[in-house]
């Protein structure tokens, strides 16, 4: 018992709350299963792991102060069939992020920008982006239409004073 209690020691020096929390469980089911030592390790170490990755992307999120959480596979394109759901999973694959390029999403109040917005900055939470993003809707217009437009803008081009 001597190394299982230095194997803890060990996990807790590295931060591997988890993995400590798991051990005793992994060994037993190691020992019921026969699994071998490379098995055993990969259990242990991936709980570890991924509770890990659960507390960076908890954290991630809170630090965006996103006023709620929606995800793209909430939002109903069938009631907002102006969305081109076609172009919004091609902004899940995040890259106007590499890119460094804006989205605009104008349209009239309620047709989903702000869910929209949200479920790409937790789309990029989740994909380890880390870069800061703004999102921004602009009220409808006389020159604006009544559908909504997802336009992407360079950044060279968009003006950062307020209107």
């Amino acid at each position: 018992m001597v190394a299982l209690e230095q194997a803890r020691q060990y996990l807790e020096s590295l931060g591997l709350k988890q993995a400590v929390e798991i051990l005793d469980n992994t060994l037993d089911s190691a020992t019921s299963k026969q699994l071998t030592c490379p098995e055993m390790l990969e259990q242990l170490l991936g709980a570890g792991v991924e509770a890990r990755r659960e507390c960076y992307l908890m954290t991630r999120t809170r630090l965006a102060h996103l006023p709620f959480q929606r995800t793209l596979e909430q939002f109903d394109f069938a009631f907002q069939p102006s969305i081109d759901e076609r172009q919004v999973k091609e902004l899940a694959g995040l890259a106007f992020v590499a890119e460094a390029t804006n989205i605009l999403m104008l349209g009239p109040p309620g047709v989903g920008k702000t869910h929209l917005a949200i479920a790409l900055a937790l789309r990029a939470i989740e994909n380890g982006q880390s870069r800061s993003s703004r999102s921004s809707s602009c009220p409808s217009s006389s020159h604006v239409s009544n559908s909504t437009r997802l336009v992407p803008a360079s950044r060279r081009s968009t003006s950062r004073s307020k209107a």
